[in-house]
């Protein structure tokens, strides 16, 4: 399978600001650390999207919006265009993160995607990544195995789980748990390492595992974080599968609440694996009404002003959502198909008077589903490499909000 490139860079109209000449330029609108470290070293020196006239050599900054993206940090910053209003950054920033994840294979898209930090303008991004290399150059030297991992996660102020205490001089009990999981061959060794050490069904030791893992990431030591994501992958399993006591069976009458450790685990799931443990020890989240009740959590985290949880809630929505039996289409609800008609006729619209008419068939294109259909569309078009088509459906979707912005005023 073709891997598709994460990084995009697009030709931008540009007008220089000595001699007002027009000009082209290929300019960078999202950069990714792993692809192109020699564009990352140059934003770091301020030289990223420099651009020089033709006519008169004046050489300067682009003033286009950067989304910056490192998947061994798990990080993604993003710099607005230079003196964009609130409205317009935030359109650029959702534009750009869905062509963003839209590159990435589905076992690549992590919960940290939904993280998103806003810095003002490149040197922000620059004087981030600079922080953060400090950061690692004063930690401790890499360390080679889980255990020195967990002495690296004691340094961080990381609690361990409850009944997890050990004198000064002693690994953590988890740690030796962890380590003698890992060795087990066997259903026999993974029996008898159960028996020895309860500690790895205690629920804490999820989120102490999960804590070992940022700390291995952090520390650049990724076989260590990725045994680690296997003895946790290993223990939700087990958890699903144990005799302990099981999540009581879903009642025949309407789900009216989901339970906060159903949401928790969902939350802590990073892989397909550890998805299908929780679904299938909380085969609640599976059924429909837990979408609408899902859905009611992101509109509250957006509401509290929390972006990052409602980002995270909603791409373990969708990722259910995939999970769920299709819903058979109702007759009585035609609005998906007039909306997906509307969109189709939107694209091939040639003209604007053909726009307009268009907009006068379909006003449903003027609303919020319309818009966030159009980003999905441009998401989905650059995954399959279509970039000409994704960049029409933005530019599609951007003359949608300035026509309803003229119909506000």
């Amino acid at each position: 399978m073709v891997r598709m490139p994460v990084g995009y860079q697009e030709l931008t109209q540009l007008a220089c600001p000595a001699c007002n000449t027009a000009f082209e330029a290929l300019v960078w609108l999202i950069l990714d650390a792993q692809e192109s470290p020699e564009e990352v070293a140059a934003l770091c020196r301020g030289e990223l999207n420099m651009v020089s006239c033709p006519s008169c050599s004046y050489r300067g900054p682009a003033g286009a919006p950067l989304l910056f993206h490192d998947a061994l940090r798990r990080r993604v910053i993003f710099a607005p265009a230079p003196g964009s209003a609130e409205h317009a950054w935030r359109d650029q920033a959702r534009d750009l993160h869905a062509l963003l994840v839209g590159s990435l294979a589905e076992d690549q898209r992590r919960p940290y995607l939904g993280e998103v930090d806003i810095v003002q303008d490149l040197a922000g991004i620059a004087h981030l990544l600079q922080r953060m290399e400090r950061r690692r150059a004063g930690d401790a030297a890499p360390r080679s195995n889980a255990r020195s991992a967990g002495e690296a996660v004691t340094g961080h102020n990381a609690q361990p789980p409850s009944g997890a205490g050990s004198a000064p001089d002693e690994p953590p009990p988890l740690l030796v748990a962890v380590e003698a999981l890992l060795a087990a061959d066997t259903p026999e060794d993974l029996k008898a390492v159960l028996a020895r050490h309860p500690i790895l069904l205690d629920p804490s030791s999820d989120t102490a595992l999960a804590q070992l893992i940022d700390v291995a990431l952090e520390q650049r030591e990724f076989a260590i974080a990725d045994s680690l994501r296997n003895a946790r992958a290993l223990l939700a399993r087990l958890m699903a599968t144990s005799e302990r006591p099981a999540e009581p069976p879903a009642p025949a009458t309407p789900l009216e609440d989901l339970p906060d450790a159903a949401v928790h685990a969902l939350l802590r799931a990073h892989t397909e694996t550890e998805l299908e443990a929780v679904c299938a020890r909380y085969p609640a989240l599976l059924r429909p009404e837990a979408d609408g009740l899902l859905a009611q959590q992101v509109d509250r985290a957006l509401d509290e002003g929390n972006e990052h949880l409602a980002h995270a809630l909603e791409e373990r929505r969708e990722a259910l959502a995939r999970r769920r039996p299709a819903a058979p289409p109702r007759a009585s609800d035609p609005d998906a198909a007039s909306l997906d008609e509307a969109i189709e006729a939107l694209l091939v619209a040639d003209g604007e008077e053909a726009l307009l008419e268009v907009l006068e068939r379909y006003p449903a294109l003027l609303e919020d589903p319309a818009a966030d259909a159009l980003w999905q569309f441009a998401a989905e078009a650059r995954a399959s490499g279509d970039e000409e088509l994704a960049r029409y459906a933005i530019a599609c979707r951007e003359l949608l909000r300035r026509v309803r912005a003229d119909l506000q005023e």
